[in-house]
C-alpha cells in the first residue's frame, strides 16, 4: 500500500528548515531543489535572482489553463495573499517568502505551502459543492486531463 498525503513534506520540511534558521539568527544559506510528484507535477524551491534571504516555491502543472478555468487563481490569492508573486518562468504558480521578515504564523504558513498543489485543485470542487448547495443543475461538467491518459 502507497500511503500519499495531502500535502508536500518536501516543501514543508525545507520551509521550516529556512524559517528556524531565520529566527535564528543564522546566516541564510541557499537553496536549489527541483522534484517531482508521482503525478509528474514539478516542483522548485529556490532563492529568486541568488538572493538567500528570499525562498521562493514554484509548481508547475501541465493541466492548470483547465483549473484556472474553474477560479484557481481566485482560490490561491485568497489562501496565500501577498506570498503569491508572478510565476517564475515554467512555472503557474510560486510563491515568496521573505527570511528578513517571517510571519507570526510561521507552521501555519508552512503548512499551507505544502498544501499547494491541493489548493490549486480546490477550486474546481468548490465550484461544484456550491452548485450543490444552491440546487443548481445543468452547469457544464468539469473535466480536467490530469494526466495524459486520465481525466478528472
Amino acid at each position: 500500500m502507497i500511503l500519499l498525503e495531502v500535502n508536500n513534506r518536501i516543501i514543508e520540511e525545507t520551509l521550516a528548515l529556512k524559517f528556524e534558521n531565520a529566527a535564528a539568527g543564522n546566516k541564510p544559506e541557499a537553496v536549489e531543489v527541483t522534484f517531482a510528484d508521482f503525478d509528474g507535477v514539478l516542483y522548485h524551491i529556490s532563492n529568486p535572482n541568488g538572493d538567500k534571504t528570499k525562498v521562493m516555491v514554484s509548481i508547475s502543472l501541465k493541466f492548470y489553463k483547465e483549473l484556472q478555468a474553474h477560479g484557481a487563481d481566485e482560490l490561491l490569492k485568497r489562501v496565500y495573499g501577498s506570498f503569491l508573486v508572478n510565476p517564475e518562468s515554467g512555472y503557474n504558480v510560486s510563491l515568496l517568502y521573505d527570511l528578513e521578515n517571517l510571519p507570526a504564523s510561521k507552521d501555519s504558513i508552512v503548512h499551507q505551502a505544502g498544501m499547494l498543489k491541493r489548493n490549486c485543485f480546490a477550486s474546481v470542487f468548490e465550484k461544484y459543492f456550491q452548485f450543490q448547495e444552491e440546487g443548481k443543475e445543468g452547469e457544464n461538467r468539469a473535466v480536467i486531463h490530469y494526466r495524459d491518459d486520465e481525466t478528472m
